[in-house]
């Protein structure tokens, strides 16, 4: 395509040999064409392309620009192939003059700018679908249940490890059974200890029986709420108890002294659910068992023990 810019050669029919060509003469107070329509040679160039009539933002100003752009390329192929294809030579003031009405086209494309104006508003959506801040319930306070004498005890079923805590100013035999997990308490005289439950999924408890020959005192509770906490891995009692031992060492030393009965440790490590028993022993003991701390251990004793990291 020829480039509306450049210079046309004038036509040979009007051009004398070695006579530069010289523009046309207007008489005094006649209107003179558009400078933009002619350069000094007297060939005729593209029409103009007007200037935007005030500050725009650069996305407008490039679209205006690119649209008047392809106006002046198009208008000036028509004004070649009409000067290429006619052969009189055509007053410049009227070319530029049917030319000039192309000029405001570009102007009526500005209005599509501000279409994507409109999906600004919807930034604000996700902020919608933030959910609220939820706490969880809280834990309910262990469940005391007191009584004297022989009796059943029924509770709603617990789906989690749980401690009970048992005691019982008794002067004859005395019980404790759960349905879930056995034998619990088999002594003779007062007792005081503690014992977990629920800790097989297939074994939950739902009831206890109790045979006591005075008053007694059953709590039911979390892990956190009534076991014996050791944080520093090192713990020491009498009697059974339930103890979260803490530290890291891989081994403890455990023993066992003015106890006449059973000694039975049980241990499982908080961290990877390994462990089972570990000592069983009637009476005296002193020895050294693996135990991965942190753990859970449950020691069934009629005397004092101690557990020290080994």
């Amino acid at each position: 395509m020829t480039d509306p810019t450049s210079p046309m050669p004038p036509d040979q029919s009007t051009q004398q040999a070695g006579v530069p060509p010289q523009a046309a003469p207007f008489p005094p107070g006649a209107a003179l064409p558009p400078p933009a329509a002619q350069f000094q040679d007297g060939t005729l160039a593209g029409p103009p392309v007007p200037t935007a009539p005030g500050r725009r933002s650069n996305a407008r100003a490039w679209i205006v620009g690119g649209i008047a752009l392809v106006v002046v390329l198009c208008c000036g192929g028509t004004l070649i192939g009409a000067f290429h294809g006619s052969d009189k030579e055509e007053d410049p003031k009227s070319v530029a003059a049917s030319a000039s009405p192309s000029s405001a086209a570009p102007t009526t494309a500005a209005p599509t700018t501000a279409a994507p104006t409109t999906a600004a508003p919807t930034s604000a959506a996700p902020a919608t679908t933030e959910p609220a801040p939820t706490t969880a319930p809280p834990t309910p306070k262990p469940k005391v249940i007191k009584g004297r004498g022989d009796d059943v005890v029924r509770i709603r079923e617990l789906s989690e490890l749980s401690v009970v805590k048992f005691t019982c100013k008794c002067s004859s035999n005395t019980v404790l059974k759960s349905d879930g997990d056995g034998l619990l308490v088999n002594e003779i005289g007062s007792y005081s200890g503690k014992h977990w439950i629920n800790l097989e999924d297939d074994s939950l408890t739902t009831q206890f029986e109790i045979e006591a020959s005075g008053s007694w005192t059953l709590t039911i509770g979390t892990v956190d709420q009534l076991a014996t906490k050791a944080p520093t891995g090192k713990a020491a009692g009498k009697g059974d108890d339930v103890v979260v031992l803490g530290g890291d060492a891989a081994a403890a030393k455990i023993t066992h002294r003015r106890g006449d009965s059973n000694f039975v440790v049980h241990a499982y490590s908080l961290e990877t659910g390994e462990g089972g028993l570990l000592v069983n022993e009637i009476g005296a003991y002193s020895g050294v068992r693996p135990l991965s701390a942190p753990a859970l251990v449950q020691v069934t004793a009629d005397g004092y023990w101690t557990i020290t990291p080994a």
